[in-house]
């Protein structure tokens, strides 16, 4: 509980700042994660990743993350654009890719949100079918042919931008029941994986006699 009030007010500190904008970016200033970025530029063409099993509202579907260029600025960063259905990932993104895609300047407001390093119980990557179970910044700039950040990467403001409301970014909240689901779910894991390899050891060492 107190890991999470502290990481809280960490985000909210960073969250109180102004968004990072495309000067700001170039320069490398301010890029930490929680920071609001908001950034005018363009999607790079068939530059779209997706990363599978994402679970949302209790649907499993696919997360969009896309390669994008800021305006005048020789430098790329991986954007996650949202989810989608596994049911309609074919219907509505296959067949009729984004049409923000086309626009050349676009603004995008979001997250700055840090690359996590792969967890020993996640799948590889299948890049030759398009199947991401994590976000490999390398792998996906040699895929792409574009060199993107490797530490970094933003999460899309989704949300519409309500009637009088000024600012379009939606405060960031630390969600204690998830990460404690979370933290529950991996050590039950280890201690599953634990008890397996002391059997297995236990069982060969008989053998062995």
């Amino acid at each position: 509980m107190e890991y999470k009030n502290k990481l809280q007010q960490q985000i909210d500190i960073y969250f109180s700042l102004p968004p990072i904008l495309n000067q700001d970016f170039n320069d490398g200033v301010g890029l930490n994660e929680y920071r609001k970025i908001s950034l005018v530029g363009k999607f790079i063409k068939k530059a779209n990743f997706h990363l599978v099993n994402q679970v949302y509202k209790g649907e499993v579907g696919i997360n969009i993350i896309s390669v994008f260029k800021p305006h005048k600025i020789n430098k790329y960063i991986l954007v996650n654009r949202g989810w989608f259905p596994n049911s309609k990932k074919h219907m509505e993104y296959s067949k009729q890719p984004f049409h923000n895609d086309i626009i050349q300047n676009i603004t995008i407001d979001g997250i700055i949100r840090a690359i996590k390093q792969k967890n020993f119980l996640v799948p590889d990557n299948e890049p030759d079918k398009n199947l991401w179970f994590y976000i490999d910044p390398l792998k996906m700039s040699k895929e792409s042919n574009f060199l993107v950040n490797q530490k970094y990467y933003i999460k899309i403001n989704d949300k519409p931008k309500i009637l009088g409301q000024t600012s379009n970014f939606t405060r960031v909240k630390v969600h204690y029941k998830h990460h404690l689901f979370f933290s529950i779910t991996w050590y039950s894991l280890s201690f599953i994986l634990l008890l397996m390899y002391i059997h297995n050891f236990w069982r060969k060492k008989r053998n062995d006699k």
